[in-house]
């Protein structure tokens, strides 16, 4: 199989801008050259791996596990060239991480320092987005590793999947300065509700238990750190994740709130494609492993 790294390149800059004629100025070449070029790749590797009947182009199933080999064959020969050239290989040592917003500020700071220990220093370049947003990076072929919420298709083939730990979803308020709660969640009472955005991961598990309590919603967003601003400063109830909370509910800042019935246990989980990642990837996720072992 004679595949050329050019190809590779264009791509990786098609599958990132979705458009042939942008993927093209970016490359550098003509946009009827370029169009060569993808299809030459497409015919050696024996898969068709751009829709080209959507707009803009998609990736096919193939294109989308493509996009991770490609990356990783990539990184691997700047890797190589930077070890013969004496040259900085961090390029070659970043693994990409989509994390959801509440376990990219809580969780990725515990086990980074466990995570850049290993002989290929691998550089973590995180990005927080929404949860199902990272899901949709990681089938995209955009990321390396995602660190999100219980999602039964990832558990599956084509993914692997590592159980990295359980939470509980606790609904709190604020207290005032007698250490009492601002607020009592009960079926005769409305009380204002800070939510997440319905369609957002956090926002479907609430959604479960939502006939059972009797809230208004005076804010959304799919932010746990924004809602959690918004709880401290007496604006209503959230569900938040316990994790993020800890501290606050040991100074008595904030206080659960409402029947044991609403603690809404939640799973979180690190998925990657089944294919190899380069050497810095694979040493996180084998970290990753061994810490869930431990």
């Amino acid at each position: 199989m004679n595949i050329e790294s050019k190809w590779l390149e264009d791509f990786l800059a098609l599958a990132d801008v979705r458009n042939f004629s942008l993927a093209a100025q970016m490359r550098n070449v003509t946009q009827p050259a370029f169009s060569r070029r993808i299809k030459a790749l497409e015919h050696t590797v024996g898969a068709e791996l751009i829709d080209r009947s959507k707009t803009p182009v998609a990736l096919t199933p193939s294109g989308r596990l493509f996009r991770i080999t490609a990356r990783t064959l990539m990184n691997q020969m700047m890797d190589g060239i930077g070890q013969l050239s004496d040259l900085s290989k961090l390029g070659g040592n970043i693994v990409r991480v989509a994390a959801a917003h509440s376990l990219a500020t809580n969780l990725v700071p515990s086990i980074q320092p466990k995570l850049l220990a290993g002989k290929h220093s691998p550089l973590l370049s995180v990005e927080a987005i929404d949860v199902d947003q990272a899901i949709e990076e990681l089938q995209e072929g955009g990321c390396d590793v995602l660190l999100a919420f219980d999602d039964e298709l990832l558990r599956l083939p084509p993914y692997q999947s590592l159980q990295i730990g359980q939470a509980e979803l606790l609904p709190v308020c604020a207290c005032d300065n007698e250490g009492k709660p601002l607020y009592q969640i009960s079926r005769n009472k409305e009380i204002p509700w800070l939510a997440y955005s319905p369609s957002s991961y956090m926002g479907r598990q609430v959604e479960a238990i939502r006939d059972q309590v009797n809230l208004k919603a005076v804010f959304l967003s799919s932010m746990t750190d924004l809602l959690k601003v918004l709880v401290l400063q007496g604006q209503g109830v959230a569900w938040l994740p316990d994790y993020s909370i800890q501290d606050e509910l040991a100074s008595g800042k904030v206080a659960v709130v409402g029947d044991p019935h609403l603690r809404l246990p939640i799973t979180y989980y690190a998925y990657r494609y089944q294919a190899r990642l380069h050497p810095a990837g694979e040493q996180v996720w084998q970290t990753l492993r061994t810490l869930i072992s431990q």
